[in-house]
């Protein structure tokens, strides 16, 4: 009886149990489709962002005495604190903005806890400002666009964006939705010096009488036998007419002074000017974004479906369209992982049946989508989402999964051609390159290795790439070594001369097939004798001209990318999806004139995207035009 080891012990005793070999491939594989399907899809992975921001709005104030009241103050108070990197302040006409950069080792919300007592303490902010607002650093994926445009009036234009960000927050796929680039309500009171002189008033008195009429107060509870009844007064005002009957003063007569009869009331929108357009029209839009573990896909699906059905039933004037689906990147990536997949398997079983056997081809072919899945099941464990990342990962190991698959298949088919199909010649053939095949993978699983050690954030990005070349290299041993023994063991195989005589057209042409295959074989069989194998000798005596032959290559190869002969890029050049264009003015330039820009910009955007759509033979795509402060 043949001795073995322990590693080909295991191997031995998978080929003799097919049921277990067969059990633990439905496993990988039942366990791996079901992973595939829940698994949260996304373009890209969450992060832990290690960045806080600290916000102090100083109304009317001008850039210069936002860096002097804020930013330098600020900047002082946390510059010598343990566990900050970087301090990056940004001073703007209203606000000023200091962003703080969190070294790794630290734990973010105990920094942040520091900074937040000691920009608290700041006792010399202006009295103009208002209270910090102080937040960590947030990593949001917004999944698609939807803009509301239409020659509306504003006030419509947000009530019906409003009313449309809650059906879409309504779905079961959607949680989060947000209305960007709408002006918040206000309402102002305009007081004139001439009516304060009329009712003998001061523009104190006028804001305290605001201040005292528009509130809602608890006035405790009155205790009865039927139990307590809680009294409160609503006196809060909304709307502007609702401030307009506010009484200023009750004269001694009885009669009242209002808000209406000293003061101007505008109930309208706050004082910026806005510009929101889609395709030409004042648009408002809406920021569609993922949450938790929600698939990507599936809420661009919902979304898609809810703006196709709605816009039949639109007010007059009004339109709804969507832009800026990333999720049609992540689909893209998908289908193609899927189709390299399958051509993949199918390119290896072809080649392997023109020089090997239909059914080992067949059973080295599976070994694909069993390592494949393999990794799919493990990834949640791992925290590793389906993302435009991990995707890469899958295609970048599709070409080297099934290496030592065919490796442990040749050699097992060799071994069967000398001393014929048996449970011997299977095992045999795997021992003898199974530590070779084993010791390949795991050198290239080396060189994964250091990206899982980056860290930060960009270590996030990395791990996904590592972890699935890993898992996918892994789980091709467990696949070669395992359980494609046990399927070569028992699957049935004939010798050219045992095949029975040709009677029917099927047997006729299942002979020719195997004709072709069987000069295909012999052909490489003599090619290797006849040209690698002296080839090989000859390079194994002549060893030292061998390996000047591969240093002067090295050398040459080293050459050309030092030379600038072979042009060196972080990332290539390729054709975008979109076209963005940013348009900067000075500062202080007027709107008007940087509206009249825009509106120029946009004419030409569309001449040209109507140009292109023409000869494509397409329909025009859409044009949205935001300013940004």
């Amino acid at each position: 009886m043949t001795r073995y080891n322990w590693y080909e012990s295991i191997i031995a005793w998978f080929a003799d149990n097919s049921v277990a070999a067969n059990l633990l491939m439905t496993v990988l594989l039942a366990g791996g489709l079901f992973t595939a399907f829940t698994i949260k899809k996304e373009i890209q992975p969450q992060v832990e962002v290690n960045y806080v921001n600290v916000s102090v709005p100083y109304l009317g104030a001008a850039p210069e005495e936002v860096e002097e009241g804020v930013c330098v103050k600020i900047e002082e108070a946390i510059q010598d604190l343990e566990g900050i990197e970087e301090i990056t302040c940004t001073a703007r006409e209203g606000l000023g903005t200091v962003l703080v950069e969190v070294n790794p080792d630290y734990d973010v919300p105990e920094v942040m806890d520091t900074i937040k007592i000691r920009v608290d303490s700041i006792s010399t902010f202006p009295e103009q400002t208002e209270n910090p607002v102080i937040s960590r650093a947030q990593f949001e994926q917004p999944v698609l666009w939807i803009s509301v445009s239409g020659d509306v009036d504003e006030r419509t234009l947000k009530e019906f964006t409003k009313q449309t960000r809650d059906e879409i927050v309504a779905l079961p796929e959607v949680t989060r939705a947000e209305i960007v680039g709408v002006r918040d309500y206000e309402i102002s009171i305009e007081v004139s010096e001439f009516s304060l002189e009329r009712y003998d008033l001061t523009l104190d008195e006028v804001a305290q009488a605001v201040r005292r009429n528009s509130l809602d107060l608890p006035g405790g509870s009155i205790q009865t036998a039927g139990g307590d009844i809680l009294l409160r007064t609503k006196g809060q005002a909304y709307r502007g007419e609702q401030f307009e009957n506010l009484v200023v003063r009750t004269n001694p007569d009885g009669t009242r002074v209002l808000l209406r009869d000293v003061a101007r009331v505008r109930d309208g929108f706050a004082e910026v000017e806005p510009y929101s357009r889609h395709n030409g029209k004042p648009a408002m839009s809406i920021r569609v974004l993922s949450v938790g573990t929600q698939s990507e896909l599936k809420i661009s699906e919902a979304v898609r479906a809810f703006v196709e059905q709605r816009r039949p039933t639109l007010p007059a004037g009004i339109g709804l369209d969507y832009w800026a689906d990333v999720s049609y990147y992540l689909k893209g990536r998908l289908d193609m992982m899927v189709k390299n997949l399958a051509g993949g398997a199918v390119l290896v079983f072809l080649v392997l049946t023109l020089f090997l056997r239909f059914k080992l081809a067949f059973w080295v072919m599976v070994g694909l989508p069993v390592a494949f899945m393999g990794a799919f099941f493990l990834l949640p464990s791992l925290d590793v989402t389906i993302n435009m990342l991990s995707l890469f990962g899958f295609i970048l190991v599709l070409g080297i999964v099934v290496d030592d698959a065919i490796v442990i298949g040749e050699s097992a088919y060799t071994e069967i051609r000398t001393h014929g199909h048996s449970r011997d010649s299977v095992v045999n053939g795997t021992l003898k390159v199974a530590v070779p095949a084993t010791f390949g993978v795991l050198t290239t699983v080396a060189a994964f290795l250091p990206i899982l050690m980056v860290g930060g954030i960009s270590g996030a990005f990395f791990e996904a790439i590592g972890w699935v070349v890993i898992l996918c290299l892994a789980f091709s041993l467990v696949e070669s070594k395992l359980i494609l023994p046990a399927h070569l063991v028992h699957m049935r195989v004939r010798r050219y001369r045992d095949l029975p005589v040709a009677t029917s057209r099927r047997q006729r042409a299942t002979r020719r097939l195997v004709g072709v295959q069987r000069w295909f074989s012999e052909g490489l069989h003599k090619f290797v004798d006849r040209f690698y194998v002296p080839l090989l000798s000859r390079a194994l005596i002549h060893r030292y001209t061998t390996v000047a032959i591969f240093i002067a290559t090295f050398i040459v190869s080293v050459g050309l990318l030092t030379s600038g002969a072979v042009r060196t890029v972080f990332f290539p050049d390729f054709t975008a999806d979109f076209i963005q264009v940013t348009l900067e003015m000075n500062d202080g330039t007027p709107a008007a004139n940087n509206h009249r820009a825009l509106d120029e910009l946009q004419r030409r955007l569309w001449e040209l995207d109507a140009e292109i759509s023409r000869e494509n033979g397409r329909e025009p795509g859409a044009v949205v035009a935001t300013v940004h402060a």
